[in-house]
C-alpha cells in the first residue's frame, strides 16, 4: 500500500471512530470533511440551525486552509518556504500567525531539551518519506544533516525570521496542524455550543454531542490499524498522537518512520505511539512528538511536571505506560490489552 493511501485510510478510520451513533436526544450532529494539510479534516457540530452550522463550518475550514497557505513546506510561496530558501542569507518578514507558531516551536524545543526541534526539516528532506525510493542515509550524511538541526539558530527580530546557517530549514508540521485546529475551534465556539474538529487524529472537542452524551473518541491501535486500542470521553480538551505507523517504510525487517531523534538524525526507537491530552491542540502536537523521542521514562516524568497534561504511551513490546491521571478520563476503556 502506498503511503498516501495509508494516510487517507488512517484519517478515515479516525473520522469513523470519533463519534458514536447519535442517541436521538437533542440536536443531531452535522459532520463535514475536507482534505487539508495532507489529511482528512472532519468538523462535527451539534446545533439546531442548519444554516448557521453550514456558515460557521465553512469559515472554520477556510481558516485552516489559510493557515496551510502560510505554513506548509509543500507550498513554494508559503512564509515557511521563503524563510527556508533564505537560510544563512537574510531575514524574512512574517505574519503574526507564523511568528506565533515559530515562537511556540522554539519554546517547546527548549522545554523538551531538543527532543522536539522545529529545525528538523533537513532530516525530513533527507529521508523523504513522501517519495518512493526508501533510501536509508549513510552515517556521514546523517551526521552532517543532523548538525543543521538546532532551534537556537533561529533569530526573530522586528517581526522577521532568519535562519543563521545555510542549509537550515524549519518544519512546523508538528505545530501548524494543531494551531489550525485551535483556530477553527475558536471560530466555532464563538457561534455554537458543541463541536469537535479532528485533523487526522489531532482533535479538540467542546461541549457535548447532545444533552445526555459526551463526545467519545477512540485511539487507533498502532499495529492493528482497523482496531481500537482505547476509548474515552473528552470535553473542552485537545488530543494528539504521534506514532511510527503514520509515515514509514519497512526494509530488511526494520521499520523506518518519520519521527526523528534530532540528535542522531534517525527515527526514534523507544516507543511506537504517544498520545497526549492537553488544553490546546498545538501544545498536544508538540508534546506528543517530544515524548515519543524522549522515551517512556523521561516522557512520563516530563508530562507529570506539567498541569493539565496527560499521556498514554505504547512501548515497542505493545505494553502501555500512563501518566498518573490518564485513566481517570471519563469513560476510559482499554480495548486491546496492555498494562
Amino acid at each position: 500500500m502506498k503511503r498516501l493511501s495509508f494516510k487517507i485510510i488512517t484519517a478515515v478510520l479516525w473520522a469513523g471512530i470519533v463519534l458514536n451513533a447519535c442517541d436521538g436526544a437533542g440536536d443531531q450532529p452535522t459532520r463535514r470533511t475536507q482534505f487539508i494539510m495532507g489529511t482528512l479534516v472532519e468538523i462535527t457540530v451539534s446545533h439546531s440551525d442548519p444554516e448557521l452550522v453550514q456558515t460557521i463550518t465553512t469559515q472554520a475550514f477556510n481558516e485552516m486552509q489559510r493557515i496551510e497557505q502560510l505554513m506548509s513546506t509543500y507550498i513554494p510561496d508559503s512564509e515557511i518556504s521563503r524563510i527556508n530558501r533564505a537560510a544563512g542569507k537574510k531575514a524574512i518578514p512574517v505574519s503574526p500567525e507564523v511568528e506565533e507558531v515559530i515562537r511556540e516551536g522554539i519554546y517547546w524545543s527548549g522545554q523538551s531539551g531538543g527532543a522536539f526541534d522545529i529545525t528538523v526539516e533537513p532530516l525530513v528532506q533527507l529521508w523523504d518519506f513522501d517519495g518512493e525510493k526508501e533510501i536509508i542515509p549513510g552515517k556521514n550524511t546523517l551526521r552532517k544533516t543532523a548538525s543543521l538541526v538546532n532551534y537556537k539558530n533561529i533569530e526573530i527580530k522586528d517581526h522577521t525570521v532568519r535562519l543563521k546557517r545555510r542549509g537550515m530549514a524549519i518544519n512546523v508540521g508538528g505545530l501548524a496542524k494543531g494551531y489550525a485546529v485551535d483556530r477553527a475551534i475558536s471560530l466555532l465556539r464563538s457561534r455554537v455550543p458543541n463541536g469537535i474538529v479532528n485533523a487526522g487524529g489531532d482533535l479538540f472537542a467542546f461541549g457535548q454531542k447532545n444533552k445526555q452524551t459526551p463526545w467519545n473518541i477512540g485511539l487507533q491501535h498502532p499495529r492493528k490499524p482497523q482496531n481500537l486500542l482505547a476509548a474515552f470521553a473528552v470535553k473542552n480538551q485537545a488530543v494528539a498522537t504521534s506514532g511510527d505507523y503514520q509515515r514509514y517504510f519497512i526494509k530488511d525487517g526494520v521499520r523506518y518512520h518519520h519521527i526523528f531523534d534530532p540528535q542522531t538524525g534517525k527515527p526514534a526507537r523507544l516507543m511506537i505511539s504517544a498520545t497526549i491530552i492537553s488544553t490546546e491542540v498545538m501544545d498536544a502536537d508538540a508534546l506528543a512528538t517530544a515524548v515519543f523521542v524522549m522515551g517512556p521514562d523521561k516522557g512520563i516524568e516530563w508530562v507529570e511536571s506539567m498541569d493539565n497534561v496527560e499521556a498514554m504511551l505504547v512501548l515497542k513490546d505493545e505494553s502501555i505506560r500512563y501518566s498518573k491521571n490518564f485513566r481517570d478520563q471519563p469513560q476510559f476503556t482499554l480495548k486491546q490489552g496492555g498494562s
